[in-house]
């Protein structure tokens, strides 16, 4: 290291220790303002996760095509179009066989066969109460059956054509969903052969995957009937369009504009000092490092404080993913940090030696 550096870097590190900068108040600032401002914007983020989640898991985002006069879709293409292009999951449904538990023999219980790919849109729509780790047979019961019938998941219900392993029981609420699995048992069967239903889950959600559904009919079939799981909570959920058009999308432009005038601020806070600096031959090129050194010191502490804090309001209650949403606020601290550098080396620069006796008349 050169001999001005040392110089340079001995200056503000005595500056700091000795208080002449002011490091903790002018971090204190920037944690109020620009960490403020990063923190509101995590807490946005998470809300639109939060409306996202919920019209996901009211089964708003599932697709449903179906003609009840007869079973005329392919179990294995409906069950095929999971992965194709936004369609996350997909599977077939058709009506079984009625069964009739011991416990309530005077009444038939409604059975759906379902593909594997339905299970699957239970644990994003339904939100599995009670499920058996590593069960690969049994039924699924909704809660409210599961209830009526004092049973939960790994029990064996007892039916007249004899036992049955409970493999699940999943939540069916009347959130304005079809109500056809609201009271009703699940059974798993191949994909081979002709349902009567096609569900697909479009996420995130997209209208234009509805046609994408067609082609699970079977040749020759007509009579489709295109709708959606759940219409409640409208026809669709934009969820780049919500981040996007978000309260607090300009927090990184005016995280920038705090840190500009910040920087400038606490540099003309020393005019005089500077000032007088200049008078004694300090080149300002050299006074110009110093400031910034100092300045980058209290923002490394500032910003340690900021991302914990974003951190926390990024992960508090958040079913989004933590590392985007902290990223995305953390951007409003980042634009604060290098704005208020800016602003420190525009604070020096308009500083004149010649203005050092109004300096010190305003002081």
């Amino acid at each position: 290291m050169s001999m001005k550096a040392r110089s340079v870097a001995g200056e503000a590190a005595r500056n700091l220790v000795t208080g002449t900068t002011r490091a903790l108040w002018w971090a204190l600032a920037f944690v109020v303002l620009v960490g403020g401002l990063a923190v509101a914007d995590a807490r946005v983020l998470v809300r639109v996760w939060q409306d996202a989640d919920a019209f996901r898991s009211a089964g708003a985002a599932v697709l449903t095509l179906a003609s009840e006069r007869e079973q005329v879709v392919d179990g294995t293409r409906c069950q095929g179009l999971s992965g194709v292009s936004r369609l996350a999951g997909a599977g077939a449904l058709r009506p079984g066989t009625p069964i009739r538990a011991a416990n309530m023999p005077s009444s038939d219980l409604t059975v759906w066969e379902v593909t594997p790919g339905v299970l699957e849109l239970l644990t994003s729509t339904a939100r599995p109460t009670q499920v058996v780790t590593g069960a690969t047979g049994g039924i699924w019961l909704a809660d409210d059956l599961a209830a009526a019938l004092g049973a939960s998941a790994g029990d064996d219900l007892v039916t007249t054509d004899g036992r049955v392993r409970i493999a699940g029981v999943y939540s069916w609420p009347d959130d304005g969903r079809d109500r056809v699995l609201a009271y009703a048992a699940v059974v798993a069967v191949p994909a081979s052969g002709t349902f009567e239903r096609c569900w697909a889950e479009a996420w995130p959600a997209d209208e234009d995957a509805a046609g994408l559904l067609y082609s699970a009919m079977s040749p020759g079939a007509d009579d489709p009937r295109l709708g959606q799981l759940n219409s409640q909570r409208g026809s669709t959920y934009d969820l780049t369009g919500s981040v996007d058009s978000r309260p607090t999308a300009t927090a990184p432009a005016a995280a920038a504009v705090v840190g500009l005038v910040l920087g400038c601020v606490a540099v003309r806070a020393r005019r005089l000092e500077l000032a007088s600096a200049l008078h004694a031959r300090v080149p300002k090129r050299l006074l110009s490092w110093q400031l910034l050194l100092e300045a980058g010191c209290w923002l490394a502490a500032a910003l340690s404080v900021t991302a914990a804090a974003t951190g926390v309001a990024a992960l508090l209650g958040s079913p989004g993913p933590f590392l985007e949403t902290w990223a995305t606020a953390g951007m409003t601290a980042g634009a604060g940090a290098a704005a208020t550098l800016i602003g420190t080396l525009v604070g020096v620069l308009a500083t004149r030696e010649k203005h050092l006796f109004r300096y010190f008349k305003e002081r």
